[in-house]
């Protein structure tokens, strides 16, 4: 294999592909190869006899994890069901069912999104007397999420200590419901490893060979736990661009490549500078651009190819304008250029400027899909299967318990509440027990009415319970629930006038169905239990893994990070939108400059998407609320050389020989589709 890779890989590919032993730090500029380089690097390791149960390779997506897996496997040509491909969260899952009860916790643990951590929060808030009406639970979650990955103390100047005691009620509940967040699926196996050197050991005995990709996006924790398993065997590669590192606001932390560098000085660094992706021009722009940080690794990003068209950029009067403007190149690049709309992004830096490109879009019937927006499993409806099947798995997950008991209604009204919750609070029981406890007490507090509704609750948790953990019919078991309990009586009840809406929902409680029985029957699933099905897909709700092809890609630049488009438009290229305002503030991320810095991170990210064509618009003015302000053009622009760009006015009407061309390019398009 090794002598064949010579021919697939360029020189410094090789020698990432081929140096198997020791630590290796891989600097993948954008565009450079670097997942087919991964690829081929578990593939020479398996065509050099070592066990593929040895091999651990981790990376940040679902989507990622799947495509790694599948070339790996093409490319050895044998399925490999012991070679362990995974995101962080996901491995961390794999070692908590294994070993959770050692930290004191119960199996089949639930794992809260983060509408799961706003309700119990609320909750806790409402148990500590605490008014709702000023809690910021965004704050909130992000402060338990520096505490708890121990980013912070509650004794740091930005740290707000007033919310301790609700972090505190916050943790306790959680326990008490065995149930975990996202935080938890990395802090608590450090936590193991940590306390029991016996469940490290077992796993470094295990993976031998650590591989992990996106090096740059890393966080404390993360690296924490790579490294509690690196130091056996010393065999880590991490793949990384810190280019490309854009998100330190959600715990990225820039300085993991030091962190490696220090920890691992023995380490090779090899770095992948060709670019496979983008013409010269839109590299020049970049490696000008970037050249500005000072706190990067050096390096110069080239192509083989040639230098390509100039970067267009266009100063519209407004936003309307600029939507107009992009909509119109998209109609010209699709009908005289034949560029798929799939392959064809708009990026912007923050969602507030999606809304007039979107209306633009739809005004014209332009097809297209916004990556980030409001996720299926999101969905009231389906949010309501997700909690019934929560509740029968781990009756004792009160957030979902308190969702489905009156969904539908079932007259367990506000007095039984309190009853209850007053009762699980003061013999420390979730409200699954406390409304056994008030049913079988003979002096019990509610009334007969009351009684009954929670006796035919806990019949149907009783009657589902034992279906749904049989790992056998899955859908057909939900199916029969949805049947029970009436929902779609449930749903013409909610939108009395308005049937198009109730048959809508339906249909996605009936989609979510179908997507559970494809799941339950895939033959590669080899454990279709409930609690696999309901852990798979809270962390699949992390990524936006939508694969609908046919339509122009409205996205943030921190959601195309990863991705390329032959045809790349960047809208908003403006002063305190990129770099953006908000972001230059000191806060406890880093400084001005470290702000600066990863702003321009980020425009880097968005130019690099490009393959063929960039186009940049900046706006003379734009609605800012409801005032008209003037706009100047972002600083970052001065920073490429002029003779890459080519500014250029906005068409304002097309000629009748243009109009005529439209129309005989758009006859010639529905010939071909007919025929």
């Amino acid at each position: 294999m090794s002598t064949q890779l010579k021919s697939l890989l360029n020189p410094e590919q090789y020698e990432a592909a081929t140096n198997l032993e020791g630590p290796l730090l891989i600097i993948a500029g954008a565009g450079s190869g670097k997942t087919r380089v991964i690829t081929y690097r578990i593939t020479e390791m398996l065509n050099q006899g070592i066990n593929q149960s040895s091999i651990l390779a981790l990376t940040f997506t679902n989507k990622a994890a799947r495509e790694m897996a599948g070339r790996v496997k093409e490319l050895v040509g044998r399925k490999l069901p012991q070679l362990t491909v995974s995101t962080f969260h996901s491995f961390g899952v794999q070692i908590l069912k294994k070993h959770i009860t050692l930290l004191g916790w119960r199996e089949n643990f639930s794992i809260y999104d983060t509408n799961d951590q706003r309700s119990l929060i609320k909750e806790c808030a409402r148990e500590l007397k605490w008014s709702l009406e000023y809690l910021d639970f965004g704050h909130c979650m992000s402060t338990f999420s520096r505490i708890k990955t121990r980013r912070s103390k509650w004794s740091d100047p930005e740290i707000d200590d007033s919310l301790q005691p609700l972090y505190e009620e916050y943790q306790s509940h959680r326990k008490l419901y065995n149930a975990l967040d996202f935080d938890d699926l990395i802090r608590l196996p450090i936590d193991l490893f940590q306390q029991h050197p016996q469940v490290l050991e077992e796993y470094r005995k295990r993976y031998k060979y650590i591989m992990v990709d996106e090096f740059q996006d890393t966080s404390i924790q993360q690296y924490e736990m790579m490294k509690l398993l690196a130091d056996g065997s010393r065999n880590i590669c991490v793949v990384g661009d810190d280019d490309q590192s854009i998100y330190s606001w959600r715990g990225a932390n820039f300085d993991n490549i030091r962190n490696f560098e220090r920890d691992f000085p023995e380490l090779r660094e090899i770095k992948l500078e060709q670019n496979y992706r983008s013409t010269g021009t839109i590299l020049d722009a970049a490696n000008h651009l970037i050249k500005n940080n000072k706190n990067r690794k050096i390096k110069a990003l080239w192509t083989g190819g040639d230098g390509g068209k100039p970067i267009e950029l266009y100063q519209p009067q407004d936003e309307r304008a600029e939507a107009r403007f992009i909509c119109d190149m998209i109609q010209t690049l699709n009908l005289k250029e034949q560029i798929h709309y799939h392959d064809i992004s708009i990026l912007i830096r923050t969602n507030a400027l999606a809304r007039g490109i979107e209306e633009e879009l739809m005004a014209r019937n332009l097809p297209y899909r916004i990556t980030g927006g409001t996720s299926f499993f999101e969905r009231p409806e389906v949010k309501d299967m997700i909690s019934y099947l929560r509740c029968l798995a781990n009756p004792d997950d009160d957030i979902s318990l308190l969702r489905i008991m009156n969904t539908p209604r079932r007259g367990i009204g506000k007095k039984t509440l309190e009853h209850m919750t007053e009762l699980a609070q003061s013999q420390g029981m979730s409200l699954y027990g406390a409304m056994q406890a008030l049913v079988l007490a003979n002096d019990s507090p509610i009334g007969k009415r009351a009684r009954a509704d929670i006796e035919d609750f806990l019949e149907l948790i009783s009657e589902f319970r034992p279906k749904l953990l049989s790992g056998k019919d899955l859908a057909q078991s939900l199916r029969a629930l949805i049947a029970k309990i009436d929902y779609w009586g449930h749903l013409v009840g909610e939108h009395p006038n308005n049937e198009r809406v109730a048959k809508f929902k339906l249909r996605n409680v009936e989609l979510f169905t179908s997507s559970l029985e494809q799941w339950e029957k895939d033959p590669d699933n080899l454990s279709p239990s409930v609690f696999n099905y309901l852990n798979r897909i809270t962390l699949a709700g992390k990524d936006d893994d939508d694969s609908e092809e046919g339509k122009v890609n409205l996205m943030t630049i921190h959601s195309a990070k990863g991705l390329e488009f032959d045809v790349v438009f960047i809208a908003g290229v403006e002063e305190n939108i990129i770099p953006h305002q908000r972001s230059l503030e000191e806060n406890d991320a880093g400084s001005y400059e470290e702000n600066m810095e990863e702003e321009r991170r980020l425009f880097y990210v968005a130019l690099t998407r490009a393959k063929m064509k960039l186009y940049l618009t900046s706006c003379q003015q734009r609605k800012v609320m409801r005032d008209l302000m003037s706009m100047t053009m972002s600083p970052f622009i001065e920073e490429i050389p002029e003779k890459l760009i080519d500014i250029k006015e906005p068409d304002t009407e097309i000629s009748e020989e243009e109009a005529h061309n439209y129309f005989e390019l758009m006859k010639k398009k529905f010939a071909a589709v007919e025929e």
